[in-house]
């Protein structure tokens, strides 16, 4: 896609796409960083860095979801608000603020900011669109800026293809008689009652996890789904009877070797995750790890796309659609995983602290949000959502410690 041009929204970024027409799904990533700069400064870092990713200054056009499209648009500068706080004031409110509000998709860009600025250090918040972009993408342009306030060039990137033809997928549609999408509403309703808890656990009880988990043959990722299962069963007894449903997004970037680009760059696989009685932590863990791992493939990867798209090729109505997307989808735990950042700690004057989220929002108002990331030795945990439980994470950690703790059987 030339900058100057349009081109057709791919499959996920359509999923998107259908369930903003209703709910707001956009998200959020932050960081702190400690040490000051001016205003202006972060104004024109964030500036070059938008010029950096083609993705940063689009709009979508089209209300036919055969024929939907990001269109490119010049001289459209991402919103920056500073907001200045005292020490130790909490930014959750903030970020719960801005997730609270709606994305106009048809007018570019579809991405913001805001700097918080603290007596010795800021926080960072970017959001965006979920049709133009992921969390790793929002990681890596927080550290794009950092690159430039420290003085180093970024060299722009070309436009982004959908992960449909990354993949190896056709996008081309057959002729279809398909009833447009009523005309956008620019004015959907602010969504009230969002509530953000982060909470980071310490770096020997990071080691631990990250060494336990090799320990055992699964991950991290599948571990943490193990201590989640696990704790909403002792905070509910709900869920002695139900098992849990967890959505992970994957991302394709290794697997599709991807770069540095910002795009919507994730497929989406729902797993149930109950302890059977005789199965151990452990076992939980490596169950998740077997299932997610399968789908670390291109073949999966072509294969999830297209059983995607035949929904958008059946020449249902829109509305089916998104309330078969809605189905699709439906999850009580989105666990979404940044892995760790192999990100540098010092730019400059600037050092990099901590990274939060991703904090997403979800069109199913029962369903919690745990965004993780793990940079410097630091596992970070952010819980988000409208109906949360404020003791979740506490609990997840008291019983990764207790799980990581337990003698090790040679």
């Amino acid at each position: 896609m030339d900058t100057k041009k349009k081109r057709l929204l791919g499959t996920n970024e359509k999923v998107f796409w259908i369930l903003d027409q209703k709910t707001t799904t956009h998200f959020a990533v932050a960081t702190e960083i400690k040490g000051i700069t001016a205003d202006h400064v972060w104004r024109d870092a964030l500036d070059k860095v938008q010029q950096r990713h083609p993705n940063l200054s689009v709009q979508i056009s089209g209300n036919d979801y055969t024929e939907v499209y990001l269109e490119h648009v010049s001289q459209c500068q991402i919103p920056l608000r500073i907001v200045h706080l005292k020490e130790n004031e909490s930014w959750n409110s903030i970020a719960e603020q801005e997730l609270s509000i709606p994305f106009d998709i048809t007018k570019a860009p579809l991405a913001r900011a805001v700097l918080v600025q603290q007596p010795d250090k800021c926080i960072f918040i970017l959001l965006s669109n979920h049709s133009i972009g992921d969390g790793m993408s929002a990681a890596l342009v927080i550290r794009d800026l950092l690159l430039v306030i420290s003085g180093n060039s970024t060299a722009s990137l070309a436009p982004i293809c959908s992960l449909d033809k990354l993949a190896g997928v056709s996008l081309e549609n057959s002729e279809l008689n398909v009833k447009s999408v009523p005309e956008y509403k620019s004015s959907l309703p602010t969504r009230s009652g969002i509530r953000v808890i982060h909470h980071s656990l310490s770096a020997i009880l990071t080691k631990k996890i990250i060494e336990r988990s090799k320990y055992e043959k699964t991950t991290v990722h599948s571990a943490l789904s193990a201590a989640i299962s696990i704790a909403m069963r002792e905070i509910d007894e709900f869920w002695h009877e139900k098992p849990l449903q967890i959505l992970h997004p994957l991302s394709a970037r290794k697997v599709l070797d991807i770069g540095d680009d910002f795009g919507l760059l994730i497929n989406m696989i729902t797993l149930p995750c109950n302890a059977a009685p005789q199965d151990s932590f452990w076992d939980l863990a490596r169950s998740v790890r077997f299932s997610v791992a399968a789908t670390r493939n291109t073949e999966w990867i072509k294969g999830d796309t297209m059983a995607t798209q035949q929904l958008f090729n059946s020449g249902f109505d829109v509305e089916t659609i998104e309330q078969a997307l809605h189905q699709g989808t439906e999850h009580d735990i989105l666990l979404t995983n940044l892995g760790q950042l192999p990100f540098a700690s010092n730019f400059g004057h600037l050092e990099l602290k901590s990274l939060w989220g991703p904090m997403v929002l979800t069109p199913h108002e029962a369903s919690q949000t745990i965004g993780v990331a793990t940079f410097n030795g630091i596992l970070t945990l952010t819980l988000t959502g409208i109906k949360i439980n404020q003791n979740l994470l506490n609990v997840v950690e008291q019983i990764l410690e207790k799980e990581c703790n337990t003698t090790l059987s040679f």
